[in-house]
């Protein structure tokens, strides 16, 4: 186990992050903010930030969060998605941002001192949806937790009420022609590693209801996931990406031989 109390863990200096850049498709650097781990042999988890305006760079916003899953003991990458700075790109809602996560995992994967055997991958909003892509395609990770995602591109367009949505399913996620390939509902979800969505139960920017969808089929294919539901909540992102429900869901997927556990927790999206 990691060994390490609260008391003892408060009392350690954090290591500082430090920005890296990693080499994705179309000659794009995905630029990152990278938390190394505590101690060796430490899980590894891919953390991805939700929609930003243009010309902001959204990583940033994550840092606190990240310091929470650092703290309980993981090496953190948090990386800027294409379509944002300082990374670059076109904003593509799910297209080329889901392979560019996986070689974000693949990067991770090979830190020292990271277990290549314990990675995760958690988002928030977008983030949430890139994140459910990946491990639906197959991304190496033991678990994900995807925050208030959105899993149906055709029925969040009918179902959300915050104005500038509809426009941006044409321009950015490819129209209908494109949405089911940003879908995880259109997905083969069977291959999806244990999963934890979290949602605000007030959501009318992602409606509720995209979890809720989400859950219901992959219980009734009797696949590892649980929902949380937060009463009273919207879209916010302090309310919503809640790092200990991450940190408690994957200690319990996270089991060495021993039985020991590695771990111990305006916008369209």
């Amino acid at each position: 186990m990691l060994g390490l109390t609260v008391a003892s863990v408060s009392a350690v200096e954090l290591p500082q992050p430090r920005r890296v850049e990693i080499s994705v498709a179309g000659g794009l650097g995905l630029v990152s903010d990278y938390y190394p781990p505590l101690r060796d042999a430490a899980p590894g988890l891919l953390l991805l930030h939700g929609w930003d305006w243009p010309g902001r760079s959204p990583a940033a916003g994550l840092r606190d969060h990240a310091r929470e899953f650092q703290r309980a003991g993981y090496a953190v990458l948090v990386p800027n998605m294409r379509g944002w700075p300082p990374t670059g790109g076109r904003d593509d809602c799910g297209g080329r941002q889901v392979e560019d996560s996986r070689t974000a995992l693949q990067w991770l994967g090979v830190r020292q001192p990271v277990d290549a055997n314990s990675l995760f991958i958690a988002g928030y909003s977008q983030g949430g949806q890139v994140a459910l892509l990946s491990a639906a395609r197959g991304a190496p990770v033991r678990a994900v937790a995807a925050y208030a995602p959105v899993t149906d591109l055709q029925s969040w367009g009918e179902q959300t009420d915050t104005p500038g949505i509809r426009g941006y399913l044409h321009a950015e996620c490819g129209g209908p022609a494109g949405w089911s390939g940003r879908s995880v509902v259109a997905q083969e979800t069977g291959q999806l590693p244990p999963l934890l969505l979290v949602h605000g139960d007030s959501d009318r920017r992602v409606p509720t209801s995209q979890s809720l969808s989400l859950y219901r089929r992959l219980r009734a294919n009797r696949a590892a996931v649980e929902l949380h539901l937060i009463p009273g909540v919207g879209h916010a992102i302090d309310a919503v990406l809640l790092p200990q429900l991450a940190i408690a869901f994957f200690a319990t997927r996270d089991v060495s031989p021993s039985g020991e556990s590695a771990v111990t927790g305006r916008r369209p999206y």
